[in-house]
């Protein structure tokens, strides 16, 4: 069963649940990148609703901003987080982004944003879940960073939240603690050591998270997250927050208090009086920012959230905490205040990233596609050189595409291979490692490699995997040819997340590449297709059903025999004629010319016989022979076919594809035309078996009765007779089995066939049509295919005013098939 648009997987119906509480930015996707739920605090800071989210897709959402005039700023918004879930999706790793928001104050906002992929049982990717954190930047006319626009996030989805809080000695300039409640908060009852014994003077219904919850908690989530019950006694926690308190397994802390963990007793002071604070007042703490001594001796920054947990009948029974360390972000506060231009960078490499992602995604030209990335990069880091590296099978390659700054020369044209390639290099980029040389003098290398960069020119380099279905293709490589050069992560990142985009663009290179031979291909075949129907067309509207009356055969012959020699006589010389004839009208010019003023005797003649008239008139002569001999061999040719004995072999066939077959050459006469609308078909065929016939002959009584029908159905439209019927002219075929045979009826709406002609029908030569219309054959040619080849019946109904009908009726088996099968 395919999965319903925007609908997730039950094994993640639990975490949907801490969506639904979170205040932070946090979103899930189903594997088709459809939202199936977004946390409040998401859909406040992006004005939107949560109903608009569900089944939706970002490139959906992109193109509703843009039909709604929103800034470009936004559509590009939806467009880099729908490239960064192909991505996850692509590699099966969690990916990380930073995209840039609008701001009213024109600040830069960046939203820091971690793409994880949830797994199934079987491996495969079956929802992404993104949480993203906000900074801004302030431009030079304001001052300090601020959380704004997710802080009023926070206090819309929860307006007496307590957001922001520092917990005593985080600063470097302590802080009151929380302000007194009113009314006091009163002591907490006796922690207990397990729930079980828990002497809660509340009672409440514990806390039992299904097992759903707790896999994807454990196994996906990267925030720390626990829970607790009213005493402030552990209930459970993910993997990574247990291996913050120094246990093996989520399970050892059920039961525990933070006096048992490895806290230190300032710290356990201040989580019990947090915890007591949200639970009496009912009241969340969002973004607390407190300081953790960890099982491991280390000292790391946190940034807690306690939300209270409620029962059925709404009373507290406990709360929910999620921690996200912020340790890497504190240290770097200060940098980043001093190091906006760094930031900047950042957001132009994301830039960079989002524009080569773009591109590909609009582009099929992946040389166009791999000079952008190399130049673009290139720019960018202020590197040496820049170009991509393909390997053959045996490891050896060729460069694909260059980007260099002058005066280092261009490698693009240059029998370039390395051919010190170590085999084990290729198992660590296929495994998506990269591989960086700070200085090739210094590092460890071959020497054999060394020699090879020192004749490339190159000091200093780095190289990333592209990886394209799981094969390593290639390598992006940067050449820093003036000296050392220490690659930053951030480089590197940015290096891989490009590689992976030009795999991307690779794959699907190749399956354009693919998908386009496949539809030439198909094109080829419909061409041949369509050169054997009109063959075939050709073929059948040539020819004439060879079989030969019996009365009639010997005389149809001899006709045609004696015919045929006088009208290719006569058919023969018209050339000549027209070649004498030439050779006259040249001679009277010649004449003319030399004697413009003959004698009065022959100018009496000339205008007597009106030559110039008379010489016109003589062309027009021999084109009405040439005309009327053609169509006499015509008529000739059909009496000869007529009387030839057809030799073809009987063999089982279904009559639907000859019936289809038939129809097919004659589409074109059911179009509409100028003068007159189109012929409507109406197939109620019925389930054939096989029946052993003269294929050719039956579709030749096919053809001769569809164009009955079609002659007639035109005749009465041209007459003016249709003027009083309301239905369109209609063909209906209609396929049924009988108990040893099939019935074809073939009806159409027409003007039906006068009693008087219908006995005359299978007469040869008999028909109704005018003169030029039909040779009178068709019929009784069909009448003798069905009734003498066949031993079957061809039966005619007709009344005037309602229009025809022929039924067929041919035996499934010849009589010699009939005892073999007896």
């Amino acid at each position: 069963m395919q999965p319903v648009p925007g609908s997730i997987p039950a094994t993640v119906t639990a975490l949907a649940q801490l969506i639904d509480q979170s205040p932070e930015w946090i979103a899930l996707f189903d594997c088709d990148h459809r939202y199936g739920q977004v946390s409040p605090g998401l859909t406040i800071a992006l004005n939107t609703s949560q109903l608009a989210w569900q089944g939706q897709t970002n490139t959906h959402l992109a193109e509703q901003a843009k039909a709604a005039g929103h800034s470009k700023t936004w559509q590009k918004y939806w467009q880099q987080v729908e490239d960064a879930l192909l991505t996850v999706q692509k590699q099966a790793q969690a990916e990380r982004r930073v995209h840039s928001l609008p701001n009213e104050d024109d600040d830069l906002q960046l939203c820091e944003t971690t793409y994880t992929p949830l797994f199934d049982p079987d491996g495969q990717i079956e929802a992404i879940v993104s949480i993203s954190h906000l900074s801004v930047i302030p431009q030079a006319h304001h001052h300090q960073p601020e959380q704004k626009s997710l802080t009023e996030t926070q206090l819309k989805v929860y307006p007496d939240a307590i957001i922001g809080i520092e917990m005593p000695g985080f600063t470097s300039a302590a802080i009151a603690n929380l302000p007194p409640l009113n009314p006091p908060v009163p002591s907490p009852p006796p922690l207990p050591t397990a729930p079980a014994e828990s002497e809660s003077s509340v009672e409440c219904a514990p806390i039992q998270p299904t097992a759903e919850f707790l896999q994807l908690v454990l196994d996906n989530i990267p925030q720390y997250i626990f829970w607790k019950d009213r005493n402030s006694v552990y209930l459970g926690c993910n993997q990574q927050w247990a291996e913050m308190a120094g246990l093996n397994h989520p399970s050892e802390v059920v039961g525990l208090t933070d006096a048992e963990l490895p806290w230190a007793n300032a710290e356990v002071d201040w989580y019990l009086q947090c915890d007591r604070r949200v639970m009496e007042t009912d009241t969340p703490m969002l973004r607390i920012k407190e300081s953790q001594l960890q099982a491991d001796g280390q000292l790391r920054w946190r940034e807690t959230s306690k939300l209270p947990l409620h029962d059925e009948h709404g009373n507290v029974v406990g709360l929910l905490g999620t921690i996200e360390d912020i340790t890497e972000c504190k240290i770097a506060e200060d940098l980043l205040k001093q190091s906006e231009a760094k930031y900047r960078k950042l957001a132009k490499q994301e830039e960079l990233l989002n524009q080569v992602s773009t591109q590909i995604r609009q582009s099929l030209s992946l040389e166009e596609i791999q000079c952008r990335t190399v130049q673009e990069v290139r720019q960018l880091f202020n590197v040496d050189r820049m170009l991509i590296y393909r390997f053959n099978e045996d490891w050896l390659g060729h460069i694909v595409t260059e980007s260099v700054e002058a005066p280092w020369r261009s490698l693009i044209h240059k029998d370039v291979q390395d051919s010190c390639f170590p085999e084990g290099h290729a198992d660590m980029y296929l495994q998506g490692h990269f591989r960086t040389v700070d200085d090739i003098t210094t590092a460890e290398l071959d020497e054999c490699h060394r020699d090879f960069l020192k004749d490339l020119q190159v000091q200093a380099n780095a190289s990333v995997p592209i990886i394209v279905q799981d094969k390593l293709w290639g390598l992006l490589i940067a050449h820093q040819c003036s000296g050392p050069r220490h690659w930053q992560d951030t480089e590197i990142e940015l290096f891989r997340a490009l590689a992976g985009q030009v795999g991307i663009a690779i794959q699907q290179a190749e399956l354009y590449a693919q998908t386009k031979e496949s539809g030439e291909l198909a094109q080829q075949k419909a061409a041949e297709l369509a050169g054997a129907l009109q063959q075939l067309q050709n073929t059948q509207t040539q020819l004439v059903q060879t079989e030969k009356m019996s009365s009639l055969g010997q005389m149809v012959a001899g006709i045609a025999h004696e015919i045929n020699n006088p009208i290719n006589f006569i058919y023969g010389n018209v050339p000549h004629i027209k070649e004498h004839l030439s050779d006259l009208k040249t001679l009277f010019s010649l004449y003319r010319k030399h004697h413009p003023h003959p004698a009065d005797e022959v100018s009496d003649f000339i205008e007597e016989i009106d030559l110039d008239y008379l010489l016109q008139d003589s062309d027009k002569i021999l084109h009405s022979f040439q005309l009327g001999s053609q169509r006499i061999q015509q008529i000739v040719t059909s009496l000869r076919t007529f009387s030839r004995l057809d030799e073809a072999d009987k063999k089982a066939v279904d009559l639907h594809e000859g019936i289809d077959s038939t129809l097919l050459i004659l589409h074109h006469r059911f179009k509409a035309k100028p003068d007159r609308p189109g012929i409507q078909l109406v197939k109620e065929y019925a389930d054939l078996p096989s029946v052993e016939c003269y294929p050719s002959q039956l579709n030749q009584v096919f053809m001769n009765l569809l164009s009955n029908g079609i002659d007639a159905l035109e005749q009465e439209i041209t007459n003016g007779g249709r003027s009083h019927k309301s239905e369109p002219p209609t063909i209906t075929i209609t396929t049924q089995q009988l108990e040893h045979e099939v019935l074809i009826r073939i009806r159409d709406n027409g003007p039906g066939i006068a009693e008087a002609h219908r006995s005359k029908l299978f007469d040869p030569f008999f028909t109704t049509k005018p003169i030029g219309k039909g040779t009178g054959l068709g019929l009784s040619i069909s009448h003798q295919i069905v009734t003498e080849r066949h031993s079957g019946q061809l039966i005619v109904n007709s009344e005037i005013g309602t229009g025809s009908e022929f039924q067929i009726h041919v035996p499934c088996y010849s009589s010699a098939s009939k005892v073999n099968r007896s």
